[in-house]
């Protein structure tokens, strides 16, 4: 049965109060001489510091000294010293018991506080080590309240996780969630020691990335500030150790289906030409012939026509297949502006056929270095992109503009508009907004090859969208010469 601390410092008091005076006693009676009393007392007064503290050290000293004095300094029997020898006999013996006991009580402390560092720190330890074992496939957070828990022996751990905005929990004890919410958001640190509560926001440098709150009975001190803070540092880095594994999952999932895609959208591209060049074949031999009427050399032309769109649109889908960044060869030359404008009005123009383009050339060159082939699939593409999107009969506008270190093309459409979050994402491969499906076909492939072509050449792609002014989609590429 456990005792308050107060009513165990009495109980030992009295112990002590009552085995001293039965000890001096004890050699007393027995005819020791002084000196073996007061080694006697002083051996106990030494066990008192190792075992219980110093307080009931001072109350055997204080006893054992006067114990001695009634037993032995004459007058026998009673507390009166005559002899001032005496008085300095008593007082050296109670400075020697209360240093010795002093001593000994710092080392029972020392030692104390030492097993309960070494403890601490195995503990800690423990936790890493595990933390390292914790099965990735599963929910960390779940796994790492559960093991903080049963490791410090805890009545209630939760643990925020930021970025999936998730609350896990573990112990005994009801959790506030709230309050575990407001740590992170508060970015608070709070430490309870009377009440073993601790609130801590889990950084990585400097960022939060979630909050921790421990709860939990405190034994034997292992429990403080530093070892909360410890836990704190290594959930934080389970966590981002977890994101990180879950980007990394993301990424090679996300790496192998554009292979796959890439492999389907190769074999299609290639399974089409071969009809699409005896189609074309066949309609241009048919418009050789003569005899056909008008109506019959119109249809042919027309199927003429589409047919070299096709092979055209299949060639470009053979180049999207390929535009992987690491096999993508850019083949440079210098493309004259002008000769780049007629070919963007040619290529473009059944896609703008309900839209005007205006070109302005704001540039100081009167070429550009770069690939131009690629380069024209590029604006193509922004191009196509634009049409789709315009109100109809708007205008869209190729402007192209140059800066000291780079030589920027835009494709201002009037009418749609790309809302913040979106405009990052509308670049990556087989992605369209949300409700665009509604407003035009598509496969979200075009911009992702403008982006592949500008990454190609060491540039970059970017789009600025506002409701009244319209969208603009910008390709910039490093301004080359021939030498460089």
């Amino acid at each position: 049965m456990k005792y308050p601390q107060a009513i165990r410092h009495f109980v030992r008091a009295v112990a002590v109060i009552a085995a001293v005076p039965l000890l001096t006693a004890i050699v007393f009676v027995g005819q020791g001489k002084v000196l073996t009393a007061g080694l006697v007392d002083l051996v106990f007064v030494v066990l008192i510091a190792n075992r219980w503290g110093f307080i009931q050290t001072v109350i055997a000293s204080t006893m054992a000294a006067a114990c001695l004095d009634y037993f032995y300094m004459p007058p026998i029997f009673s507390l009166y010293e005559r002899d001032p020898q005496d008085w300095v006999s008593s007082g050296m013996f109670v400075t020697l018991a209360l240093t010795v006991g002093y001593i000994a009580d710092r080392i029972k402390r020392g030692a104390i506080q030492n097993e309960s560092e070494r403890t601490r720190l195995e503990k800690l330890y423990l936790t890493s080590r595990d933390i390292i074992m914790l099965d990735r496939r599963g929910e960390v957070g779940t796994q790492l309240t559960r093991l903080i828990a049963d490791t410090f022996n805890l009545d209630a751990v939760a643990l925020w996780d930021a970025r999936e905005a998730r609350m896990d929990k573990a112990g005994k004890h009801t959790v506030p969630e709230d309050e575990v919410r407001a740590t992170y958001f508060g970015e608070l640190n709070e430490s309870d020691p009377v009440s073993s509560k601790f609130k801590r926001t889990l950084r990585i440098g400097t960022r939060p990335v979630g909050a921790l709150y421990i709860a939990g009975p405190n034994h034997d001190g292992q429990l403080d500030s530093r070892s909360v803070d410890a836990i704190a540092s290594l959930a934080a880095i389970a966590l981002e150790r977890a994101h990180s594994f879950i980007a990394e999952s993301d990424a090679e999932a996300a790496k192998r289906s554009e292979q796959l895609r890439s492999a389907v959208l190769d074999g299609l591209a290639h399974s089409f030409k071969t009809p699409l060049a005896t189609i074309q074949n066949s309609s241009s031999g048919l418009l050789e012939m003569k005899g056909l009427g008008n109506s019959e050399r119109e249809l042919v032309s027309l199927i003429d026509e589409q047919a070299t769109r096709l092979t055209k649109l299949a060639n470009n889908a053979l180049q999207t297949a390929k535009l992987d960044v690491g096999q993508l060869k850019v083949n440079y030359e210098c493309v004259s502006m002008d000769r780049l404008f007629r070919s963007c009005r040619e290529e473009a123009a059944d896609a703008l056929s309900d839209h005007v383009l205006r070109i302005v050339d704001g540039a100081s060159e009167s070429s550009v270095w770069a690939d131009a082939h690629l380069l024209q699939m590029a604006l193509w593409q922004m191009l196509d992109n634009a049409s789709k999107y315009a109100s109809p009969a708007s205008p869209i506008t190729l402007r192209v503009a140059s800066t000291d270190a780079e030589i920027v093309f835009s494709v201002l459409n009037e009418g749609s508009f790309i809302a913040p979050e979106e405009r990052m994402r509308i670049f990556q491969r087989f992605y369209r907004p949300p409700g665009s499906q509604h407003k035009a076909s598509g496969t979200g492939i075009g911009l992702s090859v403008t982006n592949r072509i500008a990454e190609a050449h060491n540039g970059r792609v970017w789009v600025e969208s506002d409701p009244a002014e319209g969208t603009t989609f910008f390709l910039a590429l490093p301004r080359l010469s021939k030498e460089r």
